[in-house]
């Protein structure tokens, strides 16, 4: 069944005895995230667990999850069972499974951009039974009623050229975004200060900064579309191929500290402990997705595919945004194989 995000939650109520499956895709990472928390709260009004599989695992090793799906922990009263990256070929596993799902269970099925033609797809959308909800990326009217909430919460009105410059800054992303407002909150939130729009372009003039940082993460996490979309972005912004190929360099050799760190102490909280500045808690799980699904041998031929890249941006001006672009896409293209 086919819902639009306002639907998706006037369909859940914290007192149904059942929760259908849902399905959550789209571009717009931040806002399913932040739809998947949505979720949780209206389900989790009782101790739940949560497990999670990506596609490939229910592929190789559907027994774990008909497991999953039939038992409930001694210790929780619900359980969340995510599926991340679903594949076509799951779609006759969950026939059988979706079918015959205990009231304690709750599937939520997340996915990047899905064609039509996606049997993952056409099985939600063609279900009564199932639920799937589209999450693209933000426009002028999200980000016009993300402003209209911002509003609210600091207790001020914004004047049409402060409207207009959020509206443009404002990031497809709504995880990007949600950072950026949340700054606005700290500085307009409780107190008398009037919105200016130079403070405001102040706080917005790292946001290509924010951007540059998270492009390792893309990469490395395996999806090329989105390399492709954060790369437009940056070089929109003016941000130089080279530096971006430098944040590159540095997040590689951070994985491979910590990959020979450990092998020396097999445990992944003691093998960060060798890189300074630390990593960020925020960035924790997917760093140590990275370090632990990526072979040390790609990381050094990585490693060697953005040096080459930087050496030839630095004796080819003319082509440095293709020549970045392509080792990037290169890489995360790789990193597919490992992140399905």
């Amino acid at each position: 069944m086919i819902l639009k995000e306002h639907e998706l939650f006037v369909s859940l109520h914290s007192d149904s005895p059942k929760y259908p499956p849902i399905l959550l895709y789209g571009s717009n990472e931040g806002l399913i995230r932040e739809n998947v928390l949505k979720i949780k709260k209206i389900f989790n009004k009782q101790n739940s667990e949560e497990i999670f599989f990506t596609g490939k695992t229910l592929s190789e090793q559907s027994h774990l999850f008909i497991d999953e799906v039939q038992t409930v922990s001694m210790f929780n009263d619900k359980k969340i069972i995510f599926i991340e990256q679903p594949l076509d070929k799951n779609v006759e596993l969950f026939q059988e499974c979706f079918a015959k799902l205990p009231e304690q269970i709750l599937i939520i099925v997340i996915a990047d951009i899905l064609s039509k033609s996606s049997k993952v797809r056409r099985f939600f959308e063609g279900s009564n039974d199932y639920l799937c909800c589209a999450n693209y990326d933000d426009d002028f009217k999200t980000n016009s009623k993300q402003i209209y909430e911002l509003e609210k919460v600091i207790n001020k009105v914004f004047d049409k050229d402060i409207k207009n410059y959020l509206n443009q800054n404002l990031s497809s992303d709504r995880m990007i975004s949600k950072n950026e407002v949340d700054k606005l909150i700290l500085l307009y939130s409780g107190n008398e200060r009037k919105p200016e729009l130079d403070d405001i372009q102040a706080i917005f003039n790292d946001n290509s900064q924010l951007e540059l940082n998270k492009i390792p993460q893309v990469v490395f996490s395996g999806n090329p579309k989105k390399v492709s979309i954060f790369l437009k972005k940056l070089f929109d912004q003016g941000v130089n191929p080279v530096t971006i190929l430098r944040t590159m360099l540095n997040y590689v050799q951070r994985i491979e500290l910590t990959q020979i760190a450990f092998k020396k102490t097999n445990s992944f909280d003691d093998a960060i402990k060798v890189l300074k500045p630390p990593v960020f808690w925020k960035d924790k799980d997917i760093f140590q997705l990275h370090c632990k699904k990526w072979p040390i041998k790609e990381t050094i031929n990585n490693f060697n595919i953005l040096i080459n890249a930087e050496l030839r941006c630095k004796s080819d001006y003319a082509l440095t945004n293709i020549l970045c672009e392509r080792a990037l896409l290169k890489i995360a293209s790789k990193g597919k194989i490992y992140f399905q």
